[in-house]
């Protein structure tokens, strides 16, 4: 048994208030139909063993959670070849190198590398998210219930 404590009922999401990633797919958590837990490591810390839970939880080391490009302007040369204590505190101290969010939803995790990958994660169709037009402007995606008669039929990209 784990310390980070999961529910099947209950989706865990963590990100940084620094990745636009982060932040747009928050609005795809905040639309789902469990119950939701969005940590914001900027503002809220996670302990050194629950990130290595984390990171047992996705089947990648620690270091492949946190973006490489950023690791290298904060004058991290290769962040695989730090040890795990010499990690924690980089992250700890520079939370914006979590650029790939990670959802947790009972025992199953996934770094979010797009937003696909939250559906995926999730398993569903978008018909169990909220199509209110609140939550369909923050999630930046179509409406695809058909209730709207001014809905142009066809998809312009």
């Amino acid at each position: 048994m784990g310390v980070l404590a999961t529910d099947d009922k209950e989706l865990i999401y963590i990100y940084s208030n620094q990745s636009n990633l982060g932040k747009k797919v928050l609005a795809y958590a905040q639309s789902s139909d469990k119950v939701l837990r969005a940590i914001n490591i900027d503002k809220e810390k996670i302990s050194d063993t629950i990130w290595l839970e984390i990171a047992d939880m996705v089947n990648k080391p620690l270091a492949e959670l946190f973006s490489p490009e950023l690791t290298d302007s904060h004058g991290i040369d290769n962040a695989l070849d730090y040890n795990t204590d010499d990690l924690l505190k980089i992250v700890n101290k520079n939370p914006s190198l979590l650029q790939y969010p990670i959802a947790i939803n009972g025992k199953k995790a996934i770094s979010i590398k797009d937003r696909y990958d939250f559906f995926k994660f999730y398993k569903k169709d978008g018909s169990n998210f909220d199509k209110s037009p609140e939550a369909i402007k923050n999630g930046e995606h179509v409406d695809t219930t058909g209730d709207d008669d001014d809905l142009d039929d066809t998809i312009n990209f």
